[in-house]
């Protein structure tokens, strides 16, 4: 049989041939390490180290398969599950395991278009003062990638709550609050810090409910309003989440 010219998504594979079709690609360049992230895909999705008594598929590498890390391994599968061969024969393994990673670390999502042809992905790498120049992923060298990479592992993202931001974290309360005492199915409401700034999260809301949002929403969205005033016609926010719940009803 002739395992590397096998393809390993087609045609199911027993664990030694998937060891064996790997060791053979070792020495193939670039299209061999495409191959060998295809066959790791298979042995993890399959779960055939496992299933053989292994503990996890690492395991079975770290006694049988000493020659690639599993950082490698890592990579090698995940650019053999985003892209096809041709644009990993392209760019190279490397470069587009550092773009993947990259966005993994920007928390962006990599598109089809951009799977079919990342040259156009716009990479933010650090200059010194500060400054930060924007370059396709065509145009970037390791080192660029490299630096992209450091400066987003570098970047404060995620974290607690400065003092100063705890009103924000009462109103997340207040909202939870009216859900619980309205709504038979309260969303999920949390707060995340991520790149230097709260963000507020409602998940789970039924459109049934959006009424109930408005009201939760209301003291932020309208401002005070003096009583021998008539009230003013929603607007904005408010008001589209208003039409929205009537349209349904």
């Amino acid at each position: 049989m002739d395992l590397q010219n096998l393809d390993p998504i087609l045609s199911p594979m027993t664990l030694d041939q998937c060891h064996d079709a790997i060791l053979q690609n070792l020495m193939q360049g670039t299209a061999g390490h495409y191959r060998i992230g295809q066959f790791y895909n298979q042995m993890v999705e399959r779960r055939l180290a496992v299933n053989r008594g292994y503990r996890t598929t690492r395991e079975y590498f770290r006694r049988h398969v000493r020659v690639l890390s599993q950082a490698t391994l890592t990579r090698y599968g995940a650019v053999a599950n985003s892209f096809q061969l041709p644009v990993a024969e392209k760019y190279g393994m490397a470069s587009l395991g550092a773009l993947l990673e990259y966005l993994r670390l920007a928390q962006l999502w990599l598109r089809r278009s951009d799977a079919a042809e990342p040259g156009p992905i716009p990479i933010e790498i650090p200059r010194r003062g500060g400054l930060k120049l924007t370059k396709p992923f065509a145009d970037c060298t390791a080192e660029d990638l490299r630096d992209a990479i450091q400066a987003r592992r570098a970047w404060l993202g995620h974290g607690p709550l400065e003092p100063e931001e705890e009103p924000v974290q009462r109103y997340v309360q207040t909202l939870r609050r009216h859900f619980q005492d309205n709504a038979q199915c309260p969303p999920e409401i949390d707060l995340e810090v991520h790149n230097r700034r709260v963000h507020l999260r409602i998940r789970h809301l039924r459109i049934c409910e959006l009424a109930r949002l408005t009201e939760a929403l209301e003291p932020t969205l309208k401002p005070a309003v003096p009583a021998v005033e008539a009230p003013p016609a929603p607007t904005g926010l408010k008001a589209h989440l208003a039409r929205l719940a009537a349209s349904l009803t």
